[in-house]
């Protein structure tokens, strides 16, 4: 089944949120860091904050269907700057609710790691399917089209969930570490040179 690949526009903004929170929903970074009670619209709130700031540059691509997304952040730019951080702030805090220092002391962690890579490359930020979308090529789709546009700059991630880790060594990632974080779940450091 081929699976077309098109650039997110704003208008996209609240159905890949919503996919996002879905294709999250079990990840045990995000359980950990997102109450259980209505995690799903917390996530989507979370999701659609960090939506708001990624799209207008123009790197997030979507499948026709929206049942995958993937955010990008180009070579030099994965830094957050403090006026979006501070639109960001009301949905983080409704999304996390008393589990907010987990979130933000995550969110620090993962800057603190990144800040050691290489300076030239590609993050991605997240990737993810819905539920019903899983084994069907979206994300192996996604992946595609941003290899194909990207050519030898290398591809920087994080990864929370060792259940992922074959599809992204399928692509020609490599499992770099371990983040070092404070506490909660493990997460996976992977370049893609």
């Amino acid at each position: 089944m081929r699976v077309d690949v098109r650039p997110a526009t704003p208008d996209d903004l609240p159905a890949l949120a919503a996919t996002l929170a879905d294709a999250f929903a079990d990840d045990p970074l995000w359980t950990w860091m997102i109450p259980e009670r209505h995690r799903h619209a917390r996530l989507t709130r979370v999701f659609g904050a960090l939506l708001a700031h990624t799209l207008p540059r123009g790197h997030v691509r979507t499948t026709v269907d929206r049942r995958a997304v993937a955010m990008w952040t180009a070579p030099g730019e994965w830094k957050l700057p403090l006026p979006t951080v501070i639109r960001a702030a009301p949905p983080m805090v409704r999304g996390a609710g008393r589990r907010l220092p987990r979130l933000l002391q995550r969110m620090g962690d993962i800057e603190r790691a990144h800040e050691l890579q290489p300076p030239h490359h590609w993050y991605l930020e997240f990737i993810g399917t819905t539920a019903g979308g899983r084994g069907q090529g979206h994300g192996a789709a996604l992946m595609a089209d941003a290899l194909g546009r990207f050519g030898d700059t290398p591809i920087y991630l994080e990864s929370s969930n060792v259940r992922n880790l074959p599809f992204y060594e399928r692509h020609g990632f490599r499992v770099t570490g371990d983040l070092v974080v404070r506490s909660g779940p493990p997460q996976r450091t992977l370049w893609r040179a």
